[in-house]
């Protein structure tokens, strides 16, 4: 089966190398939007022979760009499609075995946590809103289907919708380096501030790098089998945590 990965980038340059030849190893074909890169990322891009298409825009607009690459992608005729962010690479053994497992499954999306590095490398963030955030799959790849689609808003338009039949959760993780860097950071919290169109405002505590924060060591095994029954571990603890605090939210509704 093709899978077809699909990324929108802006001066990724300190992990796009991590990014994209994670993503080739997994993908059949790689489209990319660069949203005005000036750092050098452009330059890597001409180390990966499954890029096979890069598109540029100009100006912050995530859900016109989401949707230009998602279109694009089908043009390719993909059984499957994957998004991800350029600063998120998958754990060392997400694999295409792994992938071609899901692709052959009765699923018609795959849906990955993230573990989001916090002023660090090693460490991940888990309180505040770090805590549901962690616990809720942020990311998919997609049977590609006719109604899926992403929503046209500025900022923070999520992720793919509309695609029918089953979702799987899948233990294998995103590791998430957009708040690693406390400079970074801010020019992101500056951008949103920006770009906002009016919505929720939530997110500046959820990106102020000088908000106090907690955080836990992150763990990826090197022996196959330790890392599978850890991750399993890890995902299932997720799933009853985040199904503890949905049912703790409905009765505080009431």
């Amino acid at each position: 089966m093709k899978l077809v990965g699909i990324l929108r980038i802006k001066d990724q340059i300190k992990i796009i190398d991590a990014c994209l030849s994670k993503l080739s190893q997994i993908v059949d074909e790689l489209i990319i939007i660069d949203n005005g890169s000036t750092d050098g990322t452009l330059e890597a891009y001409k180390k990966y022979p499954k890029i096979v298409q890069i598109l540029y825009t100009t100006g912050y607009d995530e859900g016109r760009d989401k949707i230009m690459l998602h279109e694009e992608a089908k043009k390719r005729n993909p059984d499957w499609i994957i998004w991800t962010d350029a600063d998120e690479v998958f754990e060392d053994h997400f694999t295409r075995e792994v992938v071609e497992g899901y692709m052959n499954s009765k699923y018609n999306r795959i849906t990955f946590r993230m573990c989001n590095f916090w002023l660090s490398y090693e460490r991940c963030r888990y309180d505040d809103q770090y805590y549901l955030y962690n616990l809720h799959p942020q990311r998919s790849m997609w049977r590609n289907e006719e109604g899926a689609y992403f929503r046209n808003r500025k900022l923070h338009n999520g992720d793919i919708m509309g695609v029918p039949g089953k979702t799987f959760v899948s233990p294998y993780r995103l590791k998430h380096y957009g708040y690693v860097d406390k400079k970074e950071m801010q020019m992101k919290l500056d951008r949103y501030l920006a770009n906002d169109q009016g919505q929720d405002r939530d997110y500046i505590r959820f990106i102020n790098p000088s908000f106090p924060s907690k955080t836990y060591k992150y763990r990826e095994y090197k022996n196959q089998f330790i890392n599978k029954a850890y991750i399993l571990f890890y995902k299932y603890l997720c799933n009853i945590l985040w199904l503890a605090e949905r049912l703790r939210l409905k009765i505080v509704k009431k």
